[in-house]
């Protein structure tokens, strides 16, 4: 049964958009719906199952006895509450039977308030998908011997220019991915998250959602903040987590940076259906992957060989930052390779 969240808004445009949003990011274990009227939500939701409901204070004061209509039923009720707005119902320190709520601030980024959302149903153990939700997505390793070629910039390039076309998430193990340097954030959850979920048997499509940002129209989960996160965590480990996130995910393609230590690597170079290797264009570069192609052969890895695509990457990379990083790679002779590799994935 499809599942609804549902948006009750006195703003039909806020309502709107936010919905909009929602359902472009085809991650998100639900259809959104925006009603800007009690009595059009009530009508709605007498013929639809309702699995969270998003509503402001505005319309807990237009139309009474609203909230007791929602006893018998049992959606996730959110709070969207205006910190500007005195008289609002929602606020901090106002409002009756307010801790019967979830509540979360109403004027942030789409994002924030899905990856809000995605928590509180985490959080308080609402069901929204019922039926496991399979994937065939495509896995791409991103994989390199020497740790000197620019391996993280072209993986994080590739998934833009994937993301273009196929739903695409983006995943880093490097135990220094560099990657809250690049957008600038500061990560309250992390892939160490999602292990941790895995282990405990609670990683669902609401915890998945819960764990996913977007940065330059990639959506990608944080990487570890801490590289003591990875002790006691196997190369099985990690493929686990990527069979997980493909069942409750909805991606097409996931693009994976793999770590430099190969013992990691191999678990999940084996669930990869390809694995790009950049190699720099000079005699150091080359040797390091030449052992690399002899230890694959010594040891009969035919199957992982069979996978793998090289290809040389010497150009220079911007050495600013900011905001315009990654356009300038996705615009650049790295973002040409991506896409010409993209267009190879894509039409596999």
């Amino acid at each position: 049964m499809e599942k609804i969240m549902a948006v009750l808004t006195g703003e039909r445009t806020y309502g709107e958009r936010l919905c909009a949003y929602a359902n472009y990011k085809r991650s998100l274990p639900f259809t959104a719906v925006s009603f800007d009227s009690g009595q059009a939500y009530e009508n709605f939701a007498k013929r639809h199952k309702i699995g969270v409901l998003l509503t402001d204070g505005h319309v807990e004061k237009e139309h009474m006895g609203f909230r007791e209509g929602r006893s018998s039923r049992e959606e996730l009720i959110i709070g969207l509450f205006d910190e500007t707005d005195e008289e609002s119902v929602f606020n901090y320190t106002e409002g009756p039977g307010i801790d019967a709520y979830t509540l979360i601030p109403k004027y942030q980024s789409a994002e924030k308030i899905m990856r809000s959302v995605m928590s509180c149903c985490n959080a308080m153990g609402v069901e929204m998908s019922a039926e496991d939700q399979r994937s065939s997505a495509h896995i791409v390793g991103v994989y390199s011997p020497d740790p000197g070629v620019q391996k993280a910039a072209y993986a994080m390039t590739l998934a833009r220019a994937l993301s273009s076309k196929r739903r695409t998430l983006f995943l880093s193990f490097e135990e220094f991915s560099g990657f809250a340097g690049i957008t600038g954030e500061s990560y309250g959850v992390s892939l160490s998250d999602g292990m941790l979920s895995l282990k405990q048997g609670r990683l669902d499509p609401e915890r998945l959602g819960s764990l996913i940002h977007t940065y330059s129209g990639i959506d990608y989960i944080p990487p570890i903040q801490y590289a003591d996160d990875m002790k006691g965590i196997t190369g099985e480990d990690c493929a686990q987590l990527l069979r997980s996130v493909i069942r409750c995910g909805s991606y097409e393609v996931m693009v994976v940076d793999l770590p430099s230590a190969f013992s990691m690597a191999e678990d999940m170079m084996d669930i990869c259906h390809e694995i790009y290797v950049p190699e720099k264009d000079d005699f150091m570069g080359r040797v390091k992957v030449e052992e690399f192609m002899r230890y694959l052969e010594f040891c009969k890895k035919l199957r992982l060989i069979s996978k793998l695509n090289r290809f040389e990457l010497c150009m220079h990379l911007p050495a600013f930052s900011g905001s315009s990083y990654m356009d300038t790679l996705f615009y650049g002779e790295l973002g040409d390779k991506a896409r010409a590799h993209a267009e190879h994935i894509i039409c596999r």
